[in-house]
Parts: structure tokens; C-alpha cells; sequence
């Protein structure tokens, strides 16, 4: 009996390949992540975030990330979810240029888990509302400006490009990236608020998980007051030639 050939293109020892070596990708993601987001209240181990992280620029994206952490208790654990909001803040600002797109579909999801934690106003429960609504911020502010990449760092030239050099448009960047500076001052405020002199302070395990997500909240907010400035200069030297034109 002759033996069926296989069409011209398709190698099932190539798919198979393929198959295996996704297989074992989501494998270490989900072992990374699994170790990244535990319920001991403790600081985050940065080599099983920044696996994490590899993982979006080896998949461009950030999709096998949300598919996992769906599984989690972020709803029941607020340990868990607080590191949550950590890893994806970490993520968005260090991952793959398709993060902030591919997280965009969940800021309703965001949005629900603030006002879920916020109701109770104890603990990491207030934290998280603050941190959720940063999220939320940060990623409809890159959908509004997505040329602009997650480590957020802008020259003159990119503002150019993006305002098309119009005054109008450097003014509501401006306000766009205040606001963004306001929701990261409210999560300091908040982080600080929850500390004491006892259990949660910078010496304990507790103090410095939540402590540690500001971090990258002090790398955004250098880039964003950096920025700000900039934009200020701009409309500075736009208004003085509007003066000049009239005069």
C-alpha cells in the first residue's frame, strides 16, 4: 500500500519543533511568574520578574503574560495582586514596544480590581486602588501617544514628531503627562501613609514590598518631569513668537 505524502510545505517534525518549544515558553513563564507572585508579603525577586520581562521580547507581547496571571487570585490575595501590579508596571515600562497595546484590552479589568480593592481602604487593599489607577493611566496615555515607548524617555525631535509641532498639541501632552505625574504622587502619598514605625517600615519585609514598586515610579516620574520641561520650553518659545507675529 502506497504511503500518503504529506502536502509540499508542511513538516510535522518542524510543527512539532514549534509546538514544543511554546510549550516549554509558557512552561518558564508560568514558573517565573508563579515565583514572582506569591502570597509572602516580601519584595519582589527581580531575576523572576526580569524573566518575565525577556519573555515578552522572545513572544513580541505580552499575551502569554495575561494569560496566566488571569489565573491567579489577584480578586482574593491582595499580596498577590499588589506584586501583580508591580510585575505589569515593571512589564510596561521594560517589556516588548507591544505591551501597552496588548494590555489596553484589560484596563477595564484594572479599573474593576481598583474599586474592588478600594472598597475596603485597609492595608495594600487602598494601595492597590492607587496603583491600578495608575496602570490605567499609563496605558491610555500610551494609547493616546503610541510612539512614545514604555521607558517613556522623549528628545526634541520625538516631540516634534508627535505635536507635529503645534502649540495646542504640546500643551495637551503637557497635561496628559501631569496627570500621569499626579496618579504616581498619589500612589507615593498612599505608600508612605501605609507605613509605621513597627511591622511596616523600609527595615521589614512588609515595608519594602510596598516600597518597592516606587521604583519604577521614580524612573517614570524622571522621565515625565523631564519631558514636562521640554514641553514647557516649547510653548514658551511658541507664545513669544505669537506675541512677536502680533506685534
Amino acid at each position: 500500500m502506497a504511503s500518503a505524502h504529506m502536502p509540499r510545505g508542511l513538516n510535522p517534525r518542524g510543527v512539532g519543533r514549534m509546538d514544543s518549544e511554546r510549550e516549554n515558553f509558557e512552561k518558564t513563564q508560568t514558573t517565573a511568574l508563579q515565583k514572582a507572585l506569591t502570597n509572602l508579603e516580601a519584595p519582589l525577586k527581580e531575576k523572576h520578574c526580569r524573566r518575565a520581562i525577556l519573555g515578552t521580547h522572545q513572544e513580541h507581547g505580552c499575551t502569554v503574560f495575561w494569560s496566566i496571571v488571569l489565573r491567579y487570585p489577584l480578586q482574593g490575595n491582595p499580596i498577590v495582586c499588589w506584586k501583580f501590579c508591580h510585575v505589569l508596571h515593571k512589564i510596561l515600562r521594560d517589556g516588548h514596544e507591544n505591551c501597552s497595546k496588548d494590555s489596553y484590552r484589560y484596563t477595564g479589568f484594572l479599573t474593576d480590581l481598583g474599586k474592588l480593592w478600594g472598597h475596603l481602604k485597609i492595608g495594600l487593599s487602598r494601595l492597590i486602588a492607587f496603583y491600578t489607577k495608575l496602570l490605567v493611566g499609563r496605558l491610555n496615555f500610551h494609547r493616546k501617544y503610541p510612539s512614545i515607548q514604555g521607558n517613556m524617555v522623549l528628545d526634541d525631535g520625538d516631540l516634534e514628531k508627535i505635536c507635529n509641532n503645534d502649540i495646542n498639541s504640546y500643551f495637551e501632552m503637557c497635561v496628559d503627562m501631569l496627570d500621569y505625574l499626579d496618579d504616581i504622587l498619589g500612589l507615593q502619598a498612599s505608600v508612605f501613609d501605609s507605613l509605621d514605625m513597627s511591622r511596616a517600615n523600609s527595615m521589614t519585609l512588609v515595608g519594602q514590598c510596598r516600597l518597592a514598586p516606587l521604583i519604577p515610579c521614580i524612573l517614570d516620574s524622571c522621565q515625565v518631569y523631564d519631558s514636562t520641561v521640554k514641553l514647557l520650553f516649547k510653548l514658551h518659545s511658541n507664545y513669544i513668537y505669537s506675541v512677536i507675529a502680533l506685534t
